[in-house]
């Protein structure tokens, strides 16, 4: 009888030995979900900077940010626009440094899923107007697409997510 229960034990036990062996390993889920938890904040925060920057500095001297952009523009009318265009985006980074600060990761994340559609929208435009979008669209787009996907995963583990 001792030998059966024995024998049981070890068969039980025998799968889960190497985590006795090998405590660091155990660790590495909670170590990967927390560095995916930082690189989301931190993403976030550099895109909002980096929209905050761009746009403000695309507010005080429109002529030289939309010639960046793809379509530059000359008289006052089109000034204007690109400005309200701009506003856009300090729309977006307002309410995205609230979510950010207030800890509401399923809003940001729906926040940045939708403004992943405004380089889309931007190269098409510029593409129809027969113009070769510059680089940073692709890069942007990969970069809140990837910020998103963290954010949603983020979003998801959160126990106030329910």
């Amino acid at each position: 009888m001792y030998d059966d229960l024995h024998t049981k034990i070890l068969r039980e036990i025998a799968p889960h030995v190497w985590v006795l062996r090998f405590p660091e390993l155990t660790g590495g889920g909670m170590h990967m979900k927390r560095s995916l938890d930082i690189a989301a904040i931190a993403m976030t925060s550099l895109l909002l900077l980096a929209f905050a920057v761009l746009s403000l500095r695309g507010m005080i001297d429109p002529q030289t940010a939309s010639a960046r952009f793809g379509t530059p523009v000359s008289d006052i009318a089109g000034s204007l626009f690109y400005r309200v265009y701009l506003s856009r985006n300090l729309v977006i980074v307002a309410s995205g440094a609230i979510f950010l600060l207030w800890r509401q990761w399923t809003p940001l994340a729906v926040l940045l899923t939708v403004t992943a559609a405004l380089p889309v929208f931007d190269m098409s435009a510029l593409l129809l107007s027969g113009i070769t979008p510059p680089v940073f669209h692709p890069v942007a787009l990969a970069l809140i697409a990837i910020t998103a996907a963290l954010l949603w995963r983020r979003a998801a583990a959160s126990p106030a997510s329910a």
